[in-house]
């Protein structure tokens, strides 16, 4: 697919903004052509989209398929975040699919990052997707709130866990490449993270996408208390409360619970689209 860019700005609490995605949940990839509603192609992308929301339940968040012929064949990719039960995986992609079917209504190729949270990811192309590395476009999101804690120790503890985390998901099956995991830190706050790339992907492609989009977070926000890096490849999600729909193993109990999450307006957030 050919690159185009845009750009789009927010400052609204981080949490709130993961779950209101239909405004911008998705992106139309407006170079690689068009097609008319009484296409072949429009009548393929809407057997595949339509096949999604039950296979995807089906097959344990994970699917793939195609329909037609060239060259009005369309191939279509889609993934939930690795925490998510069946049911909620399900319901994300059928509410993903009529958003992009309205917002991106006559378009060869578009990605979503679905609706609300926790995410689910679509792409569908008028070119062959399966296992081919995909990078943009990057939705970066981040919590304005600063870390208040020495900023040395808490980036080699950042490092440390991300860095593990990468290689766990890399490193995972052809049906589901994810991780997750937490560490208490020096202030006896908990920092919980996951990392998550399409299965198709190759272990080497995943771990490239995930480790840029931990490198792209890094250089644009370090410091802050939390964010996200949305790729149609690969996912990257940290923060300093719980998020995840199953957690992780908790650190030693003779260490405090985790903190509570942030209360609504205290969590701001800011992100970029590119």
């Amino acid at each position: 697919m050919t690159r185009s860019s845009s750009t789009l700005y927010f400052l609204i609490p981080l949490a709130v903004l993961i779950r209101t995605y239909p405004t911008r949940a998705q992106y139309c990839y407006n170079t690689t052509g068009n097609f008319t509603s009484s296409s072949p192609y429009a009548k393929n992308r809407e057997a595949v989209l339509n096949s999604l929301p039950p296979n995807v339940a089906a097959h344990e968040g994970f699917y793939f398929t195609s329909t037609g012929e060239s060259p009005n064949m369309v191939y279509a990719i889609t993934f939930c975040r690795g925490d998510t039960s069946a049911d909620i995986c399900g319901s994300c992609v059928g509410s993903a699919v009529q958003d992009l079917v309205v917002k991106c209504p006559n378009q060869k190729a578009a990605y979503s990052w679905g609706t609300g949270d926790p995410p689910c990811f679509i792409r569908y192309s008028d070119t062959p997707i399966y296992g081919i590395l995909q990078t943009h476009p990057t939705l970066r999101l981040y919590n304005v709130g600063n870390i208040t804690m020495d900023q040395y120790l808490f980036a080699y503890i950042w490092r440390n866990l991300t860095q593990r985390l990468v290689g766990e998901a890399a490193n995972g099956s052809s049906k589901l490449k994810f991780a997750m995991g937490q560490t208490k830190l020096p202030d006896n706050k908990t920092f919980y993270s996951l990392t998550q790339c399409s299965p198709d992907l190759s272990s080497n492609d995943c771990g490239s996408c995930l480790t840029q989009a931990i490198d792209d977070y890094d250089k644009c926000c370090r410091g802050k208390q939390g964010g996200v890096v949305y790729r149609p490849s690969c996912i990257f999600r940290w923060d300093l409360y719980p998020f995840l729909e199953s957690n992780p193993s908790p650190p030693p109990s003779s260490l405090p619970p985790p903190v509570a999450p942030l209360a609504p307006g205290k969590n701001i957030g800011k992100g970029t689209l590119r």
